[in-house]
């Protein structure tokens, strides 16, 4: 019985090692993640002017990647305008006035039913295999264990933003 128990409390420290190990993995993916959107966001060039918003919005309907961009992203701009995290719903997504948006793969089944309501002028960034297939303009891809990246240039200027040379020249190239 001795022995069932330390095998028992041996298994029940290894699940939680198990489940704080990925937590941290996942937190430095975002982390990462979210340095990428900043520098898309920088480079990026909306055809309509960002000069009469308040503020530049990354949004996403994952909480747990707000929460983690909220902190990598602190006291950021673009273009001269502070760059602030926002979660939303997808039934909030018509009338928030988002720039770009980020669809975690916890998210994407439910983004694929709220596309239609997307505007122009909203960069869709995603993490899914198929997620330029789909629609969006950005995804995120694992190669050698590194994060990368493919851009849709197409697809973005379809949207009414350009993305510079400098990012097209780091990227995979795709189109649709």
């Amino acid at each position: 019985m001795l022995k069932f128990k330390r095998s028992f409390h041996s298994l029940i420290i290894l699940f939680v090692l198990s489940l704080s190990t990925n937590s941290y993995a996942m937190e430095k993916e975002y982390m990462l993640k979210a340095g990428f959107l900043y520098n898309f966001a920088r480079f990026g060039q909306w055809h309509t002017s960002l000069s009469e918003q308040k503020a530049f919005i990354l949004c996403s309907p994952d909480q747990n990647f707000i929460d983690i961009a909220n902190v990598a992203l602190k006291n950021r701009t673009i273009q001269d305008l502070p760059l602030r995290s926002k979660f939303i719903s997808f039934e909030e997504l018509a009338s928030t006035k988002c720039n770009m948006l980020f669809i975690t793969s916890d998210t994407v089944e439910a983004w694929n039913i709220a596309k239609p309501l997307m505007q122009n002028n909203i960069m869709v960034v995603g993490e899914t295999d198929v997620f330029i297939q789909s629609g969006g303009h950005i995804r995120f891809f694992l190669s050698s264990g590194k994060i990368r990246f493919e851009i849709a240039p197409k697809q973005l200027k379809d949207a009414g933003i350009t993305m510079s040379s400098k990012v097209l020249r780091l990227a995979r190239v795709v189109d649709r």
